[in-house]
């Protein structure tokens, strides 16, 4: 999929282990209070750094994942105006969670009522944001949900060497939480006088990729179609994989964009929630962007599957 025009974002909302929402999300990151914990090895030598949602009551991973879906659930239905009810949703959740149990919780909810279809779905990262575009096509409008936790895999993500710490500069940091969002379409806009928040533009993607050169080849083919590639914003962590795609995606066509060396980044905010990340960074973006300019939302899925999307603020001034 490239054209995406007449793709719109009506309303978003993210939950992650700073807050419950977007707004209190970004205000507690951005001012910096000690919001990621240590995680101190047997050695008593190597610290690991990682973000739990500490208001998630649930202990179980399926727990704190349902959790997490009724509480964002809760917040697109308050956000969905009233002439889209009931809407078909789609939930991107890991592949641990039993998708029969979560299909019965949704069901016997108080939120399916306001649902006209539930769809569930094991995919993350921009294979999810290619799935919610292809439901799409299908609908008036979607909503989309993912959600993941990577804290409840500390210790594997540990014994594989995949976690920041104070031994190892290159890698990820474990978090949890999830994001939401709701699509609709230009010809539904204009019908029911809706106000979006942001115009989606372009969308491309590659799957399972090895050689760390998918962004690169990302940003050719975007840059052949566009004079200006603007700010980026990304959910790539501190890997050594995702940081040498990056360098290779700026080496690349650099002038194409406005200061790539300084890309808003999730993973600094409150860490990568795994296949959650993708539309977390997209929920990030009609927030943090301040321009009227088009920006790029590099996805970095953590199989290797990367996703380049164009987006652009709606009336801003």
């Amino acid at each position: 999929m490239s054209n995406v025009y007449g793709r719109y974002v009506l309303d978003v909302d993210v939950l992650t282990p700073m807050g419950m929402n977007l707004d209190i999300s970004l205000a507690v990151a951005q001012a910096d209070l000690a919001r990621f914990n240590q995680h101190e090895a047997e050695n008593g030598v190597d610290k690991f750094t990682y973000a739990k949602a500490d208001y998630i009551k649930a202990e179980d991973k399926q727990e704190r994942v349902v959790e997490m879906v009724d509480t964002l659930l809760s917040s697109m239905l308050n956000k969905l105006p009233k002439t889209l009810k009931p809407v078909p949703v789609i939930l991107s959740v890991p592949g641990s969670v039993e998708n029969s149990y979560l299909l019965k919780w949704v069901e016997e909810s108080g939120h399916a009522k306001w649902l006209s279809k539930i769809e569930i779905s094991n995919s993350g990262g921009p294979r999810f944001i290619n799935e919610s575009l292809g439901m799409l096509n299908q609908q008036d409008a979607v909503i989309c949900i993912a959600v993941d936790s990577l804290f409840s895999e500390l210790e594997s993500l540990i014994s594989d060497q995949k976690v920041m710490g104070s031994q190892n500069p290159w890698g990820l940091i474990p978090s949890e939480g999830g994001a939401g969002v709701i699509l609709t379409k230009k010809n539904i806009v204009e019908t029911l006088k809706l106000k979006p928040i942001a115009t989606l533009e372009y969308f491309l993607a590659e799957w399972n990729t090895t050689d760390r050169r998918g962004m690169m080849r990302l940003v050719r083919k975007a840059a052949s179609t566009f004079e200006q590639l603007g700010r980026v914003y990304s959910d790539m962590n501190n890997s050594r994989d995702n940081t040498e795609d990056y360098g290779f995606a700026l080496g690349a066509r650099a002038e194409k964009f406005t200061n790539p060396q300084q890309p808003t980044l999730i993973n600094d905010l409150w860490g990568t929630i795994g296949q959650a990340s993708a539309l977390a960074i997209l929920c990030s973006f009609t927030q943090m962007h301040r321009s009227s300019e088009p920006a790029s939302i590099f996805m970095y899925g953590l199989n290797g599957d990367r996703g380049l999307l164009r987006a652009s603020l709606c009336d801003y001034e």
